[in-house]
């Protein structure tokens, strides 16, 4: 059977697979929310100010306003909960569950190891906001790609 060349059927079978994806990641980010939620409580133990990792630009799906995104991680600190290491993540802009005061928090057995983690959170911070938003680079508005690493 030929392979189809059709845009419309590559688009949709990349698009299944970022969905695929993105649940994966969401799947392994899940836990309570609120204030009994462990990793938005260690992040507000994080020290500020936060280092800007990814500048982009988010025009939403609704209506096409576009919004600066800003995603954030702090420095290691020692998990105030804990033995081990966080690294707290944040999204701003976007409204999401990352786009918070503190954001949420990433753990390692060591900062390294956090750090790590942490790298991961982001990812699932950029796949979630890109459900309500198509990201671009600010400057020349190119797609950003999601599959490519931090």
């Amino acid at each position: 059977m030929p392979i189809s060349d059709d845009k419309s059927t590559r688009e949709a079978k990349l698009a299944e697979a970022l969905r695929t994806n993105l649940r994966k990641r969401k799947a392994a980010a899940r836990g309570t929310s609120g204030e009994s939620d462990p990793a938005s409580a260690a992040a507000r133990a994080a020290p500020t100010p936060y280092s800007a990792v990814r500048n982009l630009l988010g025009i939403s799906h609704r209506d096409g306003s576009r919004v600066a995104l800003v995603l954030e991680l702090s420095a290691p600190f020692p998990n105030p909960d804990g033995v081990d290491w966080a690294v707290a993540v944040r999204l701003t802009g976007d409204g999401g569950q990352f786009d918070t005061e503190h954001g949420k928090a990433a753990f390692g057995r060591d900062g390294l190891a956090a750090t790590r983690k942490a790298l991961d959170l982001a990812q699932v911070a950029l796949d979630l906001a890109s459900t309500t938003h198509d990201l671009r680079w600010p400057g020349d508005e190119r797609s950003y790609d999601l599959s490519a690493p931090l």
